[in-house]
């Protein structure tokens, strides 16, 4: 994640996306975030948002997923 990712879920108050990002500081500013983590700070092989309904699946967070995300063509979603 970006340092402006973080910056507009805290400023949204998505704490719901921020409890899966592990959030890295550098001289006490943040520099990023690892991208999706579980509540000991593990990284976990799938994203926690993507959601399935049938056979497709689908962004349960697109209107605030990471700069990473929107730059990625998922063929998941066809």
């Amino acid at each position: 994640a970006t340092p402006l990712d973080i910056a507009r879920w805290r400023f949204d108050n998505r704490q719901d996306i921020l409890r899966h990002v592990g959030i890295e500081q550098e001289n006490g500013e943040v520099s990023g975030g690892r991208l999706w983590v579980d509540g000991q700070g593990n990284r976990v092989t799938a994203c926690p948002f993507l959601k399935q309904e049938g056979e497709k699946y689908f962004c349960g967070i697109h209107n605030a997923e990471p700069e990473v995300c929107a730059w990625h063509y998922c063929d998941k979603y066809l």
